[in-house]
């Protein structure tokens, strides 16, 4: 069940910001009103943190490092650095491995969500980003592809029919779709949980992210955030699926 709770019930260790794809970056909004800054107001360093962006999903990584690098900086942040990961032998170098070490944000690009699970899963990079995650107040951010691989039934594609696959598993009670909204993906949405029935659906438009910490989350940006539950216990259909619309400013919990 989704419901209201206070924001001030929220706990002290990681944070996660899955975003629904398309932020603004400080051009239609002021940068100090964006989404990015929210990620940064997340971190207990502000903008001391040390960044670390992932574009992997991307197929345009110089200009995915390009345009958060010089976002991030126009927020005050000093500190940020790309990994150009591209095959899973290139993640746990002894360089990569020290710079999430030392990191307090992690930002994944959009893309493909495959190519993030084919290059992380069973790397020593991501235990360390999970670890960080359970143990420190640490934040990782992720935009499009990069919010869907945080589900560990992640969807991959799929018009009305979800085709799915094994995600990084940062929050596994969330099946995560982006773009949600503009791209009509509800029935995409709606057949991953008739699959995954003991999961959550977590719809996200544009411009649009909740900041999640333990079970619970609150909406950021312009659009809209979609629940999807299901309202009885066996087999499912999609008129078995119950959806709850949320906007910016509301708390719920999962």
């Amino acid at each position: 069940m989704i419901y209201l709770e206070s924001y001030s019930n929220f706990t002290n260790k990681g944070v996660l910001i899955p975003i629904g794809g398309a932020e603004s970056k400080g051009d239609s909004l002021e940068a100090n009103e964006s989404i990015l800054s929210e990620i940064v107001k997340s971190s207990k360093f502000g903008t001391k943190s040390n960044i670390i962006i992932i574009p992997t999903a991307s197929s345009y990584q110089n200009e995915i490092d390009s345009e958060y690098s010089d976002s991030f900086k126009k927020l005050g942040c000093g500190s940020i650095k790309t990994l150009f990961i591209n095959s899973k032998d290139q993640v746990d170098s002894e360089s990569n491995l020290g710079l999430l070490e030392g990191s307090n944000i992690v930002m994944f690009s959009g893309g493909d969500q495959s190519r993030i699970s084919e290059c992380f899963l069973g790397t020593k990079f991501l235990e360390g980003l999970k670890n960080k995650y359970l143990t420190e107040h640490f934040v990782i951010a992720g935009t499009s592809a990069g919010a869907m691989c945080m589900s560990e039934n992640m969807i991959t594609g799929g018009k009305d029919k979800a085709k799915s696959r094994s995600g990084l598993c940062l929050v596994p009670e969330l099946i995560i779709d982006s773009h949600f909204t503009e791209r009509l993906r509800h029935s995409r949405l709606s057949d991953a949980i008739c699959k995954y029935p003991n999961r959550i659906g977590l719809g996200l438009s544009e411009n649009t992210a909740v900041v999640i910490k333990g079970k619970k989350f609150r909406v950021i940006g312009t659009g809209t955030a979609t629940i999807l539950t299901p309202s009885i216990v066996g087999e499912l259909t999609q008129g078995d699926i119950e959806h709850k619309v949320l906007y910016p400013g509301d708390i719920s919990r999962f």
